[in-house]
């Protein structure tokens, strides 16, 4: 038996060992992907890990050779069909949660909304969201050009149309039961008013069905006579459980604002890295909603409306139905005053017909 100081002697000796060449014609490779350490397959349909040999950017074949920037896909050397983390799942084509097109989807449509609204993505500042407020605006009517813009440069107002005060921006989305994050693709900004709008009649079904109840949910308590849970009439064990918004019921609807998804980097082949939900972005801005709720949303409020049923983690698998919820921006149509260092910086725009051209465009 080899004594432990040997073994990891010769562990060491053949992780130094050069690897055995392939004998496969290397006309066959395909061209090396942008980053170091993407799996392609080659003529063959055999995957070539980095590191294989003929591999022209020099990477070692060891395991766990993985980039350290912070452009990294997370794929290592000796994964190439899973990932080293989580946040950076490896992309497949097919109807999978791996698929990045449904999230550049719901990105394209969730932009729709800030163009129509003016409204500037999450982490824009005030000239950012002066710029959206005044595209929106010029798109919204008709019959400008670049040299005939509507906005007075001496106070800063716009003096052209406006958009119809009656027609607020309003969309209906579904919530499922079922699922932890329901996105509503409805822009939400910082400062602008909102109402949210659940009808009555709309119901949806826990505990396999057991409990039907509208969005406003049910409640549990502890009988110390029958020492259980009780929950619409009877004992229940799953009410012991932490409901993920602790200030309301069991099936309530609850909602908050943030990205549903999130750009990490632009990639090939139009196929954006875009990451799923980040949960620490919502959890301190929950807010349960009764049939009709108002709010104007505050700073940490920027992003989209993504609402669910109240529910414990690990306790989606029995509800079923869902609930159609309708969201309303009521400060409309946008500000049509803009600041001085805005109005600034439009004077010397505007020397220029053709600087104006990103405003006059959809």
């Amino acid at each position: 038996m080899l004594r432990p100081t040997f073994s990891y002697l010769f562990l060491f000796l053949l992780l130094l060992t050069p690897p055995v060449k392939s004998s496969a014609d290397s006309s066959n490779r395909v061209t090396e992907p942008a980053s170091n350490l993407e799996i392609v397959e080659n003529a063959d349909g055999e995957v070539d890990l980095p590191g294989h040999a003929g591999d022209a950017r020099g990477l070692p074949n060891l395991p766990f050779a993985v980039e350290s920037n912070r452009k990294s896909d997370g794929v290592s050397s000796i994964s190439p069909w899973t990932a080293t983390s989580p946040s950076f799942p490896l992309y497949k084509g097919g109807a999978s949660v791996h698929d990045p097109t449904p999230r550049k989807d719901h990105e394209a449509s969730t932009v729709l909304s800030r163009v129509n609204q003016g409204v500037a993505p999450k982490g824009s500042g005030e000239f950012e969201r002066a710029q959206a407020r005044l595209q929106s605006l010029v798109s919204s009517t008709s019959g400008y050009s670049n040299d005939n813009v509507p906005l007075d440069t001496t106070t800063g107002a716009w003096s052209g149309s406006t958009p119809s005060a009656s027609a607020l921006p309003t969309t209906t989305f579904t919530v499922s039961a079922g699922t932890r994050w329901n996105p509503s693709n409805f822009a939400i900004q910082a400062g602008e008013t909102y109402r949210i709008d659940v009808a009555a009649s709309e119901t949806w079904s826990d505990d396999s069905g057991d409990i039907t109840v509208d969005s406003l949910g049910y409640d549990s308590y502890y009988d110390v006579a029958q020492k259980c849970h009780v929950a619409e009439g009877r004992c229940r064990s799953y009410v012991r459980g932490k409901l993920r918004f602790t200030k309301s019921n069991w099936m309530h609807l609850v909602c908050g604002v943030g990205n549903a998804v999130t750009l990490l980097q632009e990639a090939g082949e139009d196929v954006d890295r875009f990451l799923p939900l980040r949960e620490a972005e919502f959890l301190e801005g929950l807010f349960a909603v009764d049939l009709t709720y108002t709010f104007e949303a505050n700073p940490g409020q920027n992003g989209e409306l993504v609402c669910f049923a109240n529910d414990s983690d690990g306790l989606y698998y029995d509800n079923s139905g869902s609930i159609q919820v309708t969201v309303t921006r009521t400060s409309w149509p946008p500000n049509m005053n803009f600041d001085d260092n805005y109005v600034e910086y439009l004077k010397k725009a505007l020397e220029n017909p053709s600087k104006f051209d990103e405003y006059v465009s959809s």
